[in-house]
């Protein structure tokens, strides 16, 4: 693995972090930019995908969420949280 791509991973956990200091502190628009960040830098991150869908749950945009929770499933089918969300979402 080359230096560059250590780098650009060590960033993608950055924003992931700083994503959910801004989900616990409330601030939505914040944590939306930092999780996209995450999925810009890895597409393959199931989290950044989950804590989406966190995020726009919180926001009451469930096609939204719904969306970000499949995704993430289609990047980890075992990611139960995903999962859990998901079912909770799908009557809506």
């Amino acid at each position: 693995m080359s230096g560059e791509k250590k780098e650009e991973i060590k960033k993608a956990e950055d924003y992931l972090d700083i994503g959910k200091l801004y989900f616990l502190n409330q601030r939505y628009e914040e944590a939306l930019s930092a999780f996209q960040k995450v999925i810009e830098l890895e597409p393959g991150n199931p989290q950044g995908y989950y804590n989406l869908g966190l995020v726009y749950e919180s926001k009451n945009m469930m096609l939204e969420a719904k969306k970000m929770f499949t995704q993430t499933l289609e990047l980890d089918s075992k990611f139960k949280p995903a999962e859990d969300h998901l079912a909770k979402l799908v009557g809506i």
